[in-house]
């Protein structure tokens, strides 16, 4: 639905950054945003852009979160709006900023792959930490750090690792390649590009069971075509709560399914 110039100038007030840039397609972003946000969303929203906008990255980071996030938010839940901007900080306080853009391109994918915004944060936190584990200090200076090596890397495969591999099984893989390779650079770039036999090799092992993601859709089709019914499937992973091994359950946000199903018995 169209916006009247009086709502689009009081959205572009609340957004705090003037690259010229962004007033190309501002108008567009906002359409987008009132089509999928709440009000309190748009709100997060334009704050998060904000926010993007004086970590001194140049319009790349401000674009591709205004363009993104409506579309990932509409899907998983409007608190990734804030969670993705507070990421992006953290991101920029550290030497790695340059790899920024490169973890806003994998928010798409990550968020249809994911299907959940509890996995989006398990997502955030597999790759904060290992931003972290592959950033060396130099002599335990925290001070003085080298940027990770291989997150960039990481970061342009991550589409097509998400659509291979549960989020446990990334995690997997991810640890493998450090615990061999955390303290030698090339090394470690080989693993992360998929140049290195093992990298590959663990990858296919890795690679077992259902992942919903791959039949989220029948899944909803199913359920309008037998039973007239819009379920909202929201996928958890059972790898990250090892006490609890939680079962398929109702929310607030929905029915909660595993992420992927491993067969049993053979």
């Amino acid at each position: 639905m169209p916006l009247n110039e009086a709502e689009l100038e009081g959205f572009r007030q609340k957004l705090s950054c003037n690259f010229e840039q962004i007033d190309h397609v501002f108008e567009d972003c906002m359409v987008e945003a009132s089509a999928y946000l709440s009000e309190q969303g748009i709100e997060d929203y334009l704050e998060g852009a904000s926010l993007i906008c004086m970590i001194g990255r140049g319009v790349e980071p401000v674009l591709d979160y205004l363009e993104e996030m409506p579309t990932v938010a509409h899907k998983l839940d409007e608190a990734a709006l804030s969670l993705v901007s507070q990421t992006v900080w953290k991101i920029s306080r550290s030497p790695n900023g340059n790899s920024i853009p490169a973890f806003l391109h994998t928010l798409p994918e990550a968020s249809r792959r994911l299907g959940s915004f509890d996995l989006l944060e398990r997502y955030i936190e597999v790759v904060l930490d290992f931003m972290e584990r592959t950033s060396t200090s130099i002599h335990g200076n925290q001070n003085a750090t080298i940027p990770s090596p291989s997150l960039i890397d990481l970061l342009e495969r991550m589409p097509g690792l998400l659509h291979d591999l549960s989020l446990h099984g990334l995690s997997n893989w991810i640890d493998y390649g450090l615990r061999y390779y955390q303290d030698h650079p090339e090394r470690q770039r080989d693993y992360f590009c998929l140049q290195s036999a093992d990298s590959r090799a663990i990858l296919q092992r890795e690679r077992h069971g259902t992942l919903y993601a791959d039949h989220d859709r029948k899944l909803d089709l199913s359920m309008r075509a037998l039973w007239d019914r819009e379920e909202m499937f929201v996928p958890y992973s059972s790898a990250f709560d090892e006490l609890r091994k939680p079962m398929p359950y109702y929310d607030d946000r929905g029915m909660r399914v595993p992420d992927v199903y491993d067969d049993h018995n053979g």
